[in-house]
């Protein structure tokens, strides 16, 4: 199904993206966003300033999904009195 979007909208859209055409936008290949896909540190710090949501986010105090599984991991190692 097309989508159809105002004239006025594309020209932003595309001035915004920095593009010609929004097609490009279409056929570019982007970073993998699946679970199987961790976060990169290095790239959330320079982008920390950013964010204004999260605290934990903006001062780098969360899990990737790899540290997360190998903290689950060792909690589930532990034995109980």
């Amino acid at each position: 199904m097309p989508i159809h979007i105002a004239e006025a909208t594309r020209k932003a859209l595309c001035n915004v993206l920095g593009v010609s055409r929004l097609i490009e936008v279409m056929e570019h290949d982007f970073q993998d966003i699946s679970p199987n896909a961790d976060v990169d540190r290095d790239k959330a710090a320079l982008y920390a300033d950013r964010n204004r949501d999260s605290v934990r986010l903006t001062a780098g105090r969360y899990y990737t999904a790899r540290e997360y599984a190998a903290h689950v991991r060792k909690i589930r190692s532990l034995e109980l009195p």
